[in-house]
């Protein structure tokens, strides 16, 4: 009956850590890039379980498998292209294909695929937290208002080739989030071939709101089943403390 209370418990905290995760999708979805993390579940070993005396042979029966509890496995980020949200805007830009963009922190580079960049009083491309935007040949910039920017990712100002955005595929498991939308990785980084960028549009985020609202719905139903199971589970082991052991 212990061993229940501990799997009943383990089930409530998994579900409140895809709870967690579900909220933060929720929380993020107007923003751009933003990709909706997913969290799976793992289940802790089985234990067989025997009856042990009450049959002719003394021999232990086998009854079945019982779970010794849940857990949350890994959380991962679905990579669905999210649609596109055309501005006009020059310094937004878009990924339409798999890829992140660079940019250069206090803390060295780190990726994302939210494009609303704008140009500082100096030219410089950056991010609206305010990191540089980095580009082959180093940080992009300085620019005037009328740069373009080629579906290949190459920079263009006042008729001449300036810059081409620095684009990197990343294995999905060796990102670690940081923030929002930006991300750090130690391995893996490689330059990306045949990215392609749509300026003047922002790749919204992939978060799908019903859907979220259908997954917080069987994580809260999951969470009080287990929380029934616990009290029921309570209430027995104070009638077999306060009751049982007064026979």
């Amino acid at each position: 009956m212990i061993r229940g209370l501990y799997t009943s418990a383990t089930g409530m905290i998994a579900a409140q850590t895809q709870s967690e995760v579900i909220g933060d999708n929720v929380v993020n979805i107007k923003t751009a890039g933003f990709k909706e993390q997913l969290a799976s579940n793992i289940s802790f070993p089985s234990k067989q379980i025997y009856r042990i005396g009450g049959n002719s042979t003394s021999e232990a029966v086998a009854l079945g498998g019982m779970g010794t509890g849940l857990g949350v496995d890994q959380i991962t980020r679905s990579n669905v292209q999210g649609s596109l949200d055309v501005t006009d805007v020059k310094t937004d830009l878009a990924l339409t294909t798999l890829g992140y963009f660079v940019v250069q922190t206090p803390d060295g580079d780190r990726y994302t695929r939210n494009g609303h960049f704008q140009l500082d009083s100096e030219g410089m491309l950056r991010t609206s937290e305010g990191f540089t935007v980095q580009g082959e040949e180093g940080p992009i910039g300085p620019l005037s208002s009328d740069f373009r920017v080629s579906s290949e990712g190459m920079i263009f100002d006042q008729g001449q080739e300036v810059n081409r955005l620095r684009i990197v595929e990343i294995p999905e498991d060796a990102l670690q989030r940081e923030g929002q939308s930006l991300y750090n990785a130690t391995e893996g980084v490689q330059a990306s071939v045949g990215a392609q960028v749509q300026q003047g549009a922002i790749e919204r985020s992939n978060v799908d709101l019903s859907g979220q609202l259908v997954n917080m719905m069987s994580v809260m139903k999951a969470y009080e089943a287990n929380q029934k199971v616990i009290q029921t589970q309570d209430e027995l082991l104070g009638k077999a403390v306060n009751e049982v052991g007064k026979i």
